[in-house]
């Protein structure tokens, strides 16, 4: 009956080692998809700060080149209105 007792400790044990085996293993790959997640994210924030820089600087293009369309435009109007002499 001993023998029994002990032959069934033995056996949970080992499989406890499995167990305990399994989850390290489960970890490394956990804590690797982790990392190249990280890395993933922080190349998409560096080329999500890389587009809003160049939405900026074509925001700021934009805005010239209507602020000159608006020039050229009222200076027509005063032409037609025969306020302007050239």
């Amino acid at each position: 009956m001993a023998g029994d007792k002990l032959s069934t400790l033995e056996g949970k044990v080992r499989e406890l080692i499995k167990h305990s085996a399994e989850l390290k293993r489960r970890t490394v790959l956990l804590e690797t998809r982790l990392r190249e997640a990280d890395a993933r994210l922080a190349r998409q924030a560096a080329e999500v700060r890389r587009w809003e820089k160049e939405r900026d600087w074509l925001r700021g293009r934009l805005r010239k080149v209507l602020d000159e369309l608006e020039l050229i435009e009222s200076d027509g109007d005063k032409d037609k209105d025969g306020g302007g002499a050239r």
